[in-house]
């Protein structure tokens, strides 16, 4: 009997920490997958919200439809999204520093999108 007292308790740690690797790594993906929603969500948003003010121009309703997008995009978003979002803002519509400073935003919400 005491022979197969080390198989059982082997067996039973074994299954433990199983159960809670197992539990870890599903907490982990359905974090992850959360976040990547919500990032998704919110950057189309803003895309969306950008499109509208091109092709209607500058409203107080466009106006304010953009602002809830970067609001938005600024509470998800990584730092290098974040970092982006105010230099975006900081700048005038149509301005040259604006135009170049929207690429990249594009270019690191892409980024941003793939790394999760």
């Amino acid at each position: 009997m005491q022979e197969f007292l080390p198989y059982i308790t082997a067996f039973g740690i074994g299954s433990l920490v199983s159960a809670l690797i197992q539990f870890w790594l599903t907490t982990r993906l359905n974090n992850r997958r959360k976040i990547y929603e919500e990032r998704k969500e919110a950057y189309i948003g803003l895309l969306e919200a950008w499109k509208r003010q091109d092709q209607e121009g500058i409203k107080s309703e466009n106006l304010f439809d953009v602002g809830h997008w970067v609001l938005r995009a600024e509470l998800v978003a990584s730092n290098k999204v974040f970092d982006l979002l105010k230099l975006w803002k900081n700048s005038e519509p149509g301005s040259p520093e604006r135009i170049p400073t929207t690429e990249k935003l594009k270019q690191a919400m892409r980024d941003d999108l793939r790394s999760l």
